[in-house]
């Protein structure tokens, strides 16, 4: 009978330390005394961005198989260069990279993972972008103010380049995934 009582107190227990324990599991938050659940939370998530999120989830997968099947890898040592360099412009600004991260409410192992993927991106689809002479010294010319005051073509080739070359990445981006989405097998479960 003494047994019987322990083992349903000791019950008991289990359950209330297992629900504090998951209580964010299960609520939200709570607000004079009724419960905001967590569901209610992830379905207005869904409603405000869950079509965009998925779509990005459904991307990176598609770029990581892409990269898989054409051997295509990202060195760490690719990584901690772009966040040196992403660590230089944030310091000019008078932040520290773990604040700027912070502001925008990522961490760093969001940074490495969104480097990789750009980085995978730039390697699948590079050998597919030309960039002519001409083509700079039009985009220089169109945006001079992007270059500061007085800029010289020459001391800021290198930068036009980059800003030309993103451009056009961006835009083989976009045919590039679309026809990935277009030849992948892709089963949406969700209604967003």
């Amino acid at each position: 009978m003494k047994k019987k009582k322990v083992l349903k107190v000791l019950l008991v227990i289990l359950v209330l330390g297992l629900l504090y324990l998951g209580k964010s599991l299960i609520f939200a938050a709570w607000v004079n005394g009724r419960p905001v659940y967590r569901f209610s939370l992830i379905r207005e998530l869904e409603k405000q961005g869950g079509k965009q999120v998925l779509e990005g989830l459904v991307e990176k997968a598609l770029i990581n198989s892409e990269a898989k099947k054409n051997k295509v890898k990202v060195e760490p040592s690719e990584i901690e260069a772009e966040i040196k360099n992403i660590e230089k412009m944030v310091s000019d600004q008078g932040l520290s990279l773990d604040e700027a991260l912070k502001f925008r409410n990522q961490t760093r192992t969001d940074l490495v993972d969104q480097i990789k993927i750009q980085k995978l991106v730039e390697k699948l689809l590079s050998s597919k972008i030309a960039i002519t002479d001409t083509e700079l010294k039009d985009y220089f010319n169109k945006n001079k103010s992007l270059f500061g005051q007085n800029p010289v073509f020459d001391k800021v080739k290198d930068q036009v380049k980059n800003q030309v070359f993103q451009q056009k990445l961006s835009e083989e981006f976009n045919t590039w995934v679309t026809d990935l989405k277009s030849k992948a097998k892709i089963l949406y479960f969700v209604n967003l």
